[in-house]
């Protein structure tokens, strides 16, 4: 009697166990599918609540820290989504998919040599992932390594043509290294397969806009807006094709909402500082193009502009000053040559004028060709 009591003591203990054991794993399993949902929805601070409320009852779900860190990085707190991805890896030093994520964040950080490190250990995990190679290519892009992503980027393609990011890449590689004839196709063909793509739209619309066709560019960079609408360099980009078509007021507001998101780069202030010279609003311009070259003192266009402003407000001596330092801080610079040469034309010094109007013709300044045969063969 006294050995089925003991029995069934031993039998109840161990129901007991195993159903909290069950239990357990019932409650993982139902925080992380909730979590996961929320991020599906892209309800990403309700993913990191559930997360952060499972994590602090169960430190060891090594599962949670890996969709912790990917909630963390959509809410682009990248040190603490970097931090947990380390976590997990260390219990799972080779689940590539963590590998690749950890390479993104330290994109994401800006870190992009130890990003390629991490992307290249990805695809030696996994070598027939096409976005490993595609992510690959784009961290080699960002290291200026342009050989190296070309071969990761068209590996990608190769694997799967229908990966949108690795045509668009390809483009704009193609778009910074001046093969613009070779830059439409990947970009068409990335937005054939996914129109909504942002950076497929932004891409084309810089390879129209620096082909000279700059409504077209604006087309693409609608569509990119769209999709994105508080990106600063978009509506920098825009602000420039604005230029092209000399819609003056339209490019104004459209630096002005740029450096409204994030106003660090010198040529927004450039670019916002031309839409005020030919507006006339003088003032405002030359206010901008000193704070560009506060940000750069090596901004040349900031420099010449400088030259323009005093030159339109008859200030010649600055303007002649100003100019002169264009041409000292990039002596092949055909638009400062020649605005140098008709200042100092102006102030009767026509030889050396001319000297440099001739430069500017010599560097393939049309403009330049017209004064040089108007006023310096008479």
């Amino acid at each position: 009697m006294k050995e089925n009591t003991k029995h069934s003591a031993l039998i109840l203990c161990i129901i007991i166990t195993l159903g909290a054991g069950i239990h357990r794993v019932l409650a993982q399993t139902s925080i992380l599918d909730q979590a996961k949902q929320a991020i599906e929805d892209m309800q990403y601070s309700e993913a990191l609540k559930l997360l952060d409320s499972s994590l602090a009852i169960h430190p060891t779900w090594e599962e949670h820290y890996f969709y912790r860190s990917v909630v963390l990085q959509k809410l682009r707190r990248y040190e603490e989504s970097l931090e947990d991805i380390n976590t997990f890896l260390t219990i799972h030093p080779k689940n590539a998919e963590a590998v690749h994520n950890k390479a993104t964040i330290l994109s994401d950080l800006r870190q992009f040599q130890e990003s390629l490190i991490f992307h290249q250990k990805a695809i030696e995990l996994k070598p027939n992932e096409a976005q490993y190679y595609a992510t690959a290519g784009i961290a080699a892009f960002d290291l200026k390594q342009f050989d190296l992503a070309e071969i990761y980027l068209k590996e990608s393609i190769g694997i799967n043509p229908n990966v949108a990011i690795s045509h668009s890449y390809l483009g704009l590689m193609y778009i910074l290294q001046q093969r613009l004839a070779e830059a439409r196709h990947p970009l068409d063909l990335a937005l054939a397969i996914d129109p909504d793509n942002y950076h497929a739209n932004f891409h084309r619309g810089l390879y129209y806009r620096l082909s000279g066709f700059p409504d077209s560019a604006l087309f693409d960079y609608q569509r990119a807006l769209a999709i994105k609408p508080n990106d600063y360099k978009l509506h920098l980009n825009i602000c420039i094709a604005y230029l092209d078509m000399k819609m003056y007021e339209s490019a104004l507001a459209s630096c002005n909402q740029s450096i409204a998101l994030n106003g660090t780069l010198a040529e927004q202030y450039v670019n916002r500082g031309v839409a005020y010279l030919n507006l006339e609003r003088y003032t405002e311009a030359l206010v901008d193009f000193d704070y560009a070259l506060s940000i750069r003192p090596d901004n040349v266009r900031a420099q010449l502009c400088r030259a323009k402003v005093f030159y339109k407000t008859n200030q010649k001596n600055k303007a002649i000053e100003a100019a002169g330092k264009a041409i000292n801080m990039r002596p092949d610079f055909a638009d400062a040559h020649h605005l140098y040469g008709i200042l100092l034309i102006t102030k009767g010094r026509k030889k050396d004028g001319c000297r440099h109007v001739e430069i500017a013709c010599e560097l393939h300044d049309s403009y330049a060709c017209q004064t040089l045969g108007n006023i310096c063969k008479k």
